[in-house]
């Protein structure tokens, strides 16, 4: 079986992208299916997207990717399903996806966060402006199978489209091998990883670790876009490294304690938290808020701790610096629990089921006469 995939960011660089279909492809590729991956981004809008300002350039590139998409119109007719990860466009309506359905190619949508609430990048709020949140309704309405991340947002696309799955984000385990109890030199490290665009939610700890540091001796570390974050006036030591998908896994090896705070507000009541699994999988203790699906995967106190008030995360975080049987414990249990719930080989086979069954509604379905123009097709990465 032939895929195409249309993601909107590069290979290898997103994490919706990373612990969802680029895991699924590596595990269905030995079993005769063919991925090719079709970015929207190409290298330079990439590397420019979210600096700030460049609106000029980024405009150009941005328009650049949008004529682009339109090559892979009539080349998807030598595919058997298309999925489409989160939106083929990052901006517009879905013309692309649209074309696609018209010439009788199935469609399968694949999201895992809440992407028809308004959402304004801090680093493009001007493009913000040109993205179009209905357009996910319309996705789930044509897609021949819809994939969400879990049971909220199927809730949500299940109103649109009966054919809606839940798949979560998954874990490979040949990357996460089960770490052997290690003892740190120096202060206990809290850590934390994640995107430039969640970086506000560490912030909300700022005087959470003030406190902290008045009763208790560790340091912080940040893994993120960038290797100069910095805490003004932090009365702890704090330690940034630039996020290298080559180091992930052993980077998170340096962390005693993963930090893992979200507001109950705008998207994160939806999301899959897949820095939590990673936390998890990586036998970390995991302290985080009781919001959206976390208490579905947190018992509080066997496998992490689900916090919520400023004092709560201050009784928890001290009673994991102080006891390392306790934070080797509950590191354990979060490993194995995840094992059994978001290992990508306990889900590859549903994945595999829902590609079957696209494809074959595709031979269910009247011919469709294909009366669009012929385009050139576009350059595929193919993993």
């Amino acid at each position: 079986m032939k895929v195409l995939v249309l993601a909107p960011a590069a290979y290898d660089t997103s994490p919706s992208q990373r612990f969802r279909i680029e895991q699924w492809a590596r595990h269905l590729e030995p079993l005769g299916y063919e991925f090719s991956f079709f970015p929207f981004e190409d290298p330079d809008l990439h590397r420019v997207l979210y600096q700030p300002g460049r609106y000029g350039i980024k405009a150009a590139l941005m328009m650049r990717a949008f004529l682009r998409r339109f090559g892979v119109v009539t080349g998807a007719r030598k595919f058997d399903v298309v999925l489409v990860a989160r939106e083929a466009s990052l901006i517009g309506p879905a013309v692309i996806e649209r074309l696609i359905t018209w010439l009788g190619v199935p469609l399968i949508y694949d999201f895992d966060d809440p992407l028809w609430i308004s959402y304004r990048s801090p680093q493009n709020k001007l493009f913000s402006r040109l993205k179009c949140p209905s357009k996910t309704k319309a996705l789930c309405r044509m897609a021949s199978q819809v994939i969400t991340g879990n049971r909220l947002l199927a809730d949500w696309a299940g109103t649109f489209n009966p054919n809606t799955h839940v798949v979560p984000s998954t874990i490979d385990f040949a990357q996460y091998s089960r770490p052997e109890r290690v003892h740190h030199e120096g202060p206990v490290t809290l850590g934390w990883t994640g995107s430039h665009s969640t970086l506000p939610f560490l912030e909300r700890l700022h005087p959470v670790l003030d406190r902290l540091a008045e009763r208790e001796s560790f340091r912080l570390m940040v893994i993120s876009h960038t290797d100069r974050y910095s805490i003004e006036n932090a009365s702890y030591p704090v330690v940034a490294r630039r996020w290298v998908a080559e180091r992930e896994a052993s980077d998170l090896l340096e962390f005693d304690i993963g930090l893992a705070p979200f507001p109950n507000m705008g998207w994160t009541p939806w999301r899959c938290h897949g820095k939590v699994l990673q936390y998890m999988a990586s036998a970390l203790p995991v302290v985080t808020s009781p919001i959206g699906i976390l208490p579905d995967m947190i018992d509080h106190g066997d496998n992490g701790f689900l916090t919520d008030s400023d004092d709560q995360w201050i009784d928890t975080l001290s009673r994991l610096i102080r006891d390392p049987q306790l934070r080797w414990r509950i590191g354990q249990r979060g490993r194995d629990s995840v094992e059994r719930d978001f290992a990508v080989g306990i889900w590859i086979h549903e994945v595999q089921a829902i590609l079957e069954s696209a494809v074959g509604e595709r031979f269910k379905a009247p011919h469709r006469q294909n009366t669009q123009p012929e385009v050139i097709q576009a350059e595929v990465h193919t993993s």
